[in-house]
């Protein structure tokens, strides 16, 4: 497992997704980061869908959940290091 992924794991961790709750969940990442060229990332809760943005610096990323209407949205920082150009 790369260093990647066990960090998206560990934010995950405390969200405590159960069963095929992942598929409501993106990974928002820097486009100009590596990991943005893929399309999601398999993580110990299945598959991570990710999306690249623009409006993302470089070394921040986050995971959050997609609108349901029940409850607020969960939301978890991966990586909250922003590079200085």
């Amino acid at each position: 497992m790369d260093v990647a992924t066990q960090m998206i794991n560990a934010a995950l961790r405390p969200l405590r997704i159960s069963g095929n709750q992942i598929d409501r969940f993106k990974l928002f990442v820097c486009a100009g980061s590596r990991i943005a060229q893929r399309e999601s990332i398999y993580t110990n809760y299945g598959p991570l869908r990710i999306e690249a943005s623009f409006h993302i610096p470089k070394g921040l990323s986050y995971v959050i959940e997609d609108p349901t209407g029940k409850r607020g949205r969960r939301f978890a920082w991966v990586s909250r290091k922003a590079e200085d150009k």
